[in-house]
């Protein structure tokens, strides 16, 4: 029997059975996805990821299961500066891997951009319709990386990311050049690798983060995660008063849940009563 096209009432039947074993909720979510993949690949177009009944069900599912809090913290702009320097002085980094991992930072951060979107699956695979590749990334002025794929775009339609200098000490564009000049970079692999030919991955992402992070003696490494760098644009972003709309565009955020990265920071609480006391009757 072929199970395509899927139907609303399939899916909803197959989502309430997974919801009554021990599965989470974020387990349900992965299954989801990989069904809605699994309809798009076979050549069904019409997704049923936006059916309103669908959405309701899972809901009512979080509302029923709960889902943990779990605290992940922003990598803000000035983290990133406290991450240039312990990264330049690692004692055991060579030089080479020392620019790799920090054009990866600084392209994660500048480029609003999810793990999934720099990084290769495994250290000594990848797609290359998915993973990020040598070719996909031009320097000139600019960094200009084309992105085949990602969360948001299920049908691999593509988007261009432009990063301009920054013209501090944190720059994108400055880091990736120095990676370049010390890489021999072969057009058709993964644009992160490391002096042993190994591609850079989450795990390694995620593992170098928090050993960095407690070298610096940045309290809560473990709510570092490879996350924190989109969640850490967002929030200096915000501090640094750009528009929403520049926000949701420059996350390629398709709803408003780009808010729920922003960490205030404490200074903009503190301000409040005397900003309410200045206001006109």
């Amino acid at each position: 029997m072929n199970p395509y096209p899927l139907t609303q009432r399939l899916t909803i039947l197959f989502m309430t059975h997974l919801a009554t074993s021990s599965l989470t909720y974020g387990t349900l979510k992965v299954y989801l996805a990989a069904i809605i993949r699994a309809h798009i690949e076979a050549g069904f177009t019409s997704s049923i990821r936006d059916d309103l009944l669908l959405h309701f069900t899972m809901q009512g599912i979080k509302r029923h299961h709960g889902v943990p809090n779990r605290v992940k913290l922003p990598i803000t702009i000035a983290l990133m500066r406290m991450l240039k320097n312990t990264v330049a002085n690692h004692p055991t980094i060579c030089d080479h891997d020392k620019a790799m991992l920090w054009s990866a930072f600084t392209l994660a951060f500048f480029g609003f951009l999810r793990v999934s979107e720099f990084i290769a699956p495994t250290s000594m695979t990848f797609d290359p319709q998915r993973t990020l590749l040598t070719a996909d990334i031009t320097c000139n002025t600019d960094l200009i990386i084309a992105l085949k794929a990602s969360k948001t775009d299920p049908f691999r339609r593509g988007c261009n990311i432009i990063i301009a200098p920054s013209q501090s000490s944190v720059c994108a564009v400055q880091a990736y050049q120095a990676y370049k000049a010390l890489h021999s970079s072969v057009a058709h692999l993964p644009a992160f690798q490391f002096a042993n030919s190994n591609f850079l991955t989450r795990q390694a992402v995620s593992n170098h983060i928090r050993d960095l992070l407690t070298r610096a003696s940045v309290p809560d490494v473990n709510h570092y995660t490879t996350h924190s760098f989109r969640s850490g644009a967002a929030t200096t972003a915000a501090d640094a008063n750009l528009p929403d709309w520049l926000i949701k565009a420059l996350g390629r955020w398709r709803s408003d849940a780009y808010q729920t990265y922003i960490r205030t920071p404490p200074s903009i609480i503190r301000s409040v009563p005397g900003h309410l006391s200045l206001a006109l009757p």
